[in-house]
């Protein structure tokens, strides 16, 4: 799909140097497949890290002495 946008000719220039493409397309394309992975991860991490642990510190050492976990 073709769309005119403004874009620094800096980021641009970073952008292409960063992601190792010839041409602005490329770069800008790569550059947003990055930065969408990028988010998705973090929001998956997020929604790990929200989440309460079903181990406590006191279980995991009664486990260790039992010799269920090393």
């Amino acid at each position: 799909m073709r769309t005119s946008i403004t874009i620094d000719e800096s980021l641009l220039r970073r952008a292409q140097k960063v992601s190792r493409k010839k041409g602005y397309s490329e770069a800008i394309v790569t550059s947003l497949k990055d930065y969408i992975a990028m988010k998705e991860r973090l929001e998956y991490l997020n929604e790990l890290f929200s989440k309460k642990s079903p181990l406590t510190l006191k279980k995991i050492k009664r486990g260790r002495k039992k010799g269920r976990w090393s």
